[in-house]
């Protein structure tokens, strides 16, 4: 399987450092670490089974746009987005309703994952149809999750859901499926994706045709306008790559730790 990673802050072994890891979480939230996690083990699963006429491409933001799909997954079978998800305890799926289960209780979540998936499945159908990839099958979105710890029961969900026990069968299903689309489409597809092509320029306008035959031709012309540039900014001043917000909430943790050492010293100086 080809993988396209683009996930911000991350290094080239692939690995997230300490500062970027803390930067993540500020811009991204805190889910956005632990979703990294689970990603990497739901991406070794799919690698073992699918071959490289599978491109996983990995947290890519499309063009001109603020959307980013955690995994889009190209191969002949079709395209899947995949939102892997880090939860663990008891929640119920039930059309387009997602919430926990207490005693029997079920009690809306504040962030629904089944609306999630579905929105970034149908920006992405949306965006192919824009490029003019002709698709056999619209986008299919997919919740997964590798932790066992999740359980969901699930009534006629309005997303696939892959739990932890069923992902090898998945992928094992997808290099088993009836190619509806070539390798050639499957990498076309997948670099217009990461690398789209700029829109065409617009067409000269055609010449003036004289008012008597034989005459010459005048093309017409324009004198160029002045654009006006706006002001350019100046870049916001940072501290080691971080913004001032970054470092007081750095400092803010550092002033815990360092209260809760002094206590545990005073604790074994005078109780010891």
């Amino acid at each position: 399987m080809r993988i396209l990673d683009k996930t911000p802050l991350i290094e080239e072994d692939g690995s997230i450092s300490f500062i970027n890891r803390i930067k993540g979480t500020l811009q991204y939230g805190f889910s956005w670490y632990p979703n990294l996690q689970m990603q990497q083990k739901a991406i070794a699963i799919l690698e073992k089974q699918l071959s490289k006429k599978f491109t996983l491409i990995r947290n890519h933001t499309l063009e001109n746009s603020k959307i980013t799909i955690p995994i889009i997954l190209i191969g002949p079978p079709g395209v899947q987005v995949i939102f892997v998800t880090h939860l663990h305890g008891t929640f119920r799926a039930k059309n387009d309703a997602w919430g926990t289960v207490s005693g029997g209780t079920f009690k809306e979540a504040g962030i629904n994952l089944l609306k999630r998936t579905a929105q970034l499945g149908k920006a992405l159908d949306i965006y192919l149809k824009r490029k003019e990839f002709k698709l056999p099958n619209e986008v299919e979105p997919i919740l997964l999750s590798v932790n066992p710890a999740l359980h969901v029961s699930t009534v006629r969900p309005i997303v696939r859901i892959v739990m932890s026990d069923a992902v090898d069968r998945f992928a094992a299903s997808l290099a088993q499926e009836s190619p509806v689309m070539s390798v050639e489409v499957v990498h076309e597809m997948a670099e217009s994706i990461v690398n789209p092509r700029p829109p065409k320029a617009p067409e000269p306008p055609p010449q003036l045709k004289s008012a008597e035959p034989g005459a010459p031709q005048i093309a017409q012309t324009q004198r160029p306008r002045k654009v006006s540039r706006p002001p350019v900014k100046k870049a916001p001043t940072d501290y080691f790559g971080m913004t001032g917000k970054q470092l007081a909430v750095i400092g803010v943790m550092g002033v815990i730790v360092v209260c809760l050492l002094i206590a545990f010293i005073l604790g074994i100086l005078f109780f010891a």
